[in-house]
């Protein structure tokens, strides 16, 4: 088996390699959208609530219903820190997926122009020999004339 052959066995392997890591890339990517939506959505509704909020304390309310209310913005604003952790968290693993996944494909690269060389290299070894072939060949009948 030539050297270049060898080496190709060694991509496929390298290439399902970085197909994974393209794959858990995109998974990440996904979750980093879907993680931002919810910050996003929570943050809206936040937002929504200290209007709405805003707006019955302006009629006037029960003392209850106030402290109540500062408890659930509270709750609220402590459920958008952990989203944003959240998403900083999704953040960086996405990162380290594409970092590998970029190592991962320069690998096979890197792999794809070795081989290339060896075809090179080969090929013109075999037209080396098919011409010391061919000229051994020549000299032959030369000699049987």
């Amino acid at each position: 088996m030539k050297k270049s052959e060898r080496l190709r066995t060694l991509i496929r392997i390298e290439e399902v390699k970085e197909r994974e890591e393209a794959r858990k890339l995109i998974e990440f990517q996904k979750l980093v959208e879907e993680n931002k939506r919810k910050l996003s959505d929570l943050q809206d509704y936040l937002e929504e609530y200290k209007y709405k909020f805003s707006e019955i304390g302006h009629t006037g309310t029960e003392a209850a219903k106030l402290r109540s209310s500062f408890a659930f913005i509270g709750q609220l604003n402590a459920v958008i820190s952990q989203q944003q952790k959240a998403v900083l968290d999704v953040e960086h693993a996405a990162d380290e997926y594409r970092e590998n996944w970029i190592r991962a494909k320069q690998r096979v690269d890197i792999l794809e122009k070795a081989i290339s060389k060896l075809r090179d290299q080969e090929r013109r070894r075999e037209l080396k020999l098919e011409q010391v072939l061919t000229d051994e060949s020549a000299r032959h009948r030369r000699r049987d004339l």
